[in-house]
């Protein structure tokens, strides 16, 4: 994908007609990319737009997917581990797809395979696709601060790079599982949990992993069977690991979460971990606590304090008015009223045309903050989340330190 296809590719979005997303996959990895992060961007497409990008998550087209045998291309490998396998695969995505099987020792599986050779063809389009944004960026120097499409890119190719050795993704999930039974006992994780993975088993093009019997938060929200309690109940979950941690799930799109059918929450395709400096996260979860209790002065304070060098006298008092401005018409907005998202790109490109700086650590908490977003919109259009989410602030404010 160059760039005229690149730019035609983005400007596709905008349009009233639904793109075709078969021709997306046409274009290479690097545009089912770029197509996924434009499915969370609610806070400037339409629900209908950003709803229909999102199918990419969870399929791939028949075109392109091959059975398991051909992947593996060992049969032997395959009868001395596994008793029966599926040859046609149960769900499929942009790199990989995934086969039912049952090894030796009679336990169900995942088997999760790479489709061909993505590595090369995807750096060739992104390295086309950067020179771009470089040359916009040398006419509009803000360019990048204000839409970071350098940080977008980079989170973009730091993932792909991840997703496309498996090995990865054995390493990820384990730490994530780490944190959780480390932290277990003073903070209530009993709800989540993780497949089991089995290292044996496994290589960079093959992961194997426990059969999670349930269903994605997708196909539940497709369904419209996703309570709002479970959905809130991730958000609490994915606030410690992002608050009191700093180490979260890099891509928690609603495909890659199964609600199990003992009622657990399952998170799976962890390659590529998100991490961000205790700076912010103590910076961020004081500018939620404030922001969900309507105190903005106190939300003001704490987005300077995220500042690699904060904003001082009259340029701090002059951001401060805009900010009250911004949000005069927050307190009790719904989610299909006022999107979190939208409103926290808003501030963030108030405070850096301000003089604030935040780097390139931001990006993983918006991203993470446009799939939950999203999810809320499609399960309860009608919910007031910042209130509904501040209790969560209740439960850390223990742990988290204001300076």
């Amino acid at each position: 994908m160059n760039s005229f296809a690149f730019l035609r590719l983005v400007s596709s979005f905008y349009k009233k007609k639904l793109p075709d997303l078969k021709k997306i996959q046409g274009k290479g990895l690097l545009a089912v990319k770029v197509a996924q992060h434009y499915a969370l961007r609610a806070d400037f497409l339409s629900e209908e737009m950003c709803t229909h990008l999102s199918k990419l998550y969870t399929h791939s087209y028949p075109a392109r997917e091959e059975t398991l045998s051909q992947l593996i291309g060992d049969e032997e490998y395959l009868r001395s581990s596994f008793t029966s396998w599926e040859e046609k695969p149960f769900s499929s995505a942009s790199v990989g797809q995934v086969h039912r099987g049952v090894t030796s020792t009679g336990e169900r599986v995942a088997i999760k395979v790479i489709r061909g050779s993505f590595r090369e063809p995807f750096l060739r389009d992104l390295q086309s696709i950067e020179g771009l944004i470089e040359r916009i960026r040398g006419v509009w120097p803000k360019f990048n601060k204000i839409f970071n499409p350098i940080g977008i890119l980079e989170n973009i190719k730091n993932y792909t790079l991840e997703e496309l050795n498996l090995l990865h993704e054995y390493r990820d999930t384990e730490e994530l599982r780490g944190i959780r039974d480390r932290w277990i006992e003073e903070f209530d994780l009993s709800t989540l949990d993780f497949p089991k993975l089995y290292r044996e088993l496994s290589s960079e093009n093959l992961l194997v992993s426990q059969y999670i019997e349930g269903e994605t938060f997708d196909s539940l929200l497709s369904r419209e069977a996703l309570t709002y309690d479970t959905l809130l109940e991730l958000f609490r979950l994915h606030s410690f690991y992002i608050f009191r941690v700093g180490t979260f799930h890099g891509d928690l799109h609603p495909g890659n979460i199964i609600l199990g059918r003992d009622n657990k929450i399952y998170l799976i395709d962890c390659a590529g971990l998100s991490k961000i400096s205790p700076k912010l996260q103590r910076g961020l979860f004081w500018f939620f606590y404030y922001l969900s209790r309507y105190d903005y002065h106190g939300a003001a304070r704490y987005l300077n304090r995220m500042s690699l060098i904060p904003i001082e006298g009259e340029v701090y008092d002059e951001f401060l008015n805009k900010f009250l401005l911004l949000y005069q018409d927050f307190k009790g907005a719904t989610v299909s009223e006022i999107s979190l998202t939208r409103r926290m790109m808003e501030t963030i490109k108030m405070g850096i045309n301000s003089g604030m700086d935040f780097g390139d650590g931001m990006f993983p908490v918006i991203k993470s903050l446009m799939y939950l977003d999203g999810m809320v919109l499609r399960c309860k259009p009608e919910a007031v989340l910042m209130e509904d989410v501040r209790e969560f602030t209740d439960y850390l404010i223990d742990w988290i330190p204001k300076e």
